[in-house]
């Protein structure tokens, strides 16, 4: 899957942080459209979400694109109200599931054997 001009998914992924990163290290958070950041988001999201439900999770705390405990957090609470999840829901979900936690997949795994 790459673009007719031979720009691979890859490359543009690290275009686009890239153009994140730049964003807010100036300080310019409008670079980016809402629509383009919603779009952009969402289908990044949708993404790590079906890797997650198919054992391939996303390890965010590598190399330099570690995302801080902060951003996450702030992130976590902005992604939530967006789906209009209160953390009561997301904390009862997680208890009947471990689903996208490689944490809780391996305590499960340990609890089996």
């Amino acid at each position: 899957m790459s673009r007719s001009d031979g720009t691979s998914p890859d490359e543009l992924a690290f275009h686009l942080a890239e153009v994140c990163e730049k964003s807010v290290d100036t300080g310019e958070l409008s670079t980016l459209s809402d629509t383009a950041l919603v779009a952009a988001l969402t289908s990044m999201l949708r993404l790590v979400g079906a890797r997650a439900q198919n054992d391939l999770t996303v390890n965010l705390a590598i190399g330099n694109s570690r995302l801080s405990a902060t951003d996450a957090v702030i992130a976590c609470t902005a992604i939530l109200e967006s789906a209009s999840i209160e953390v009561f829901e997301l904390a009862a979900w997680q208890a009947m599931t471990s689903t996208g936690s490689t944490k809780r997949a391996r305590t499960d795994q340990q609890m089996e054997q």
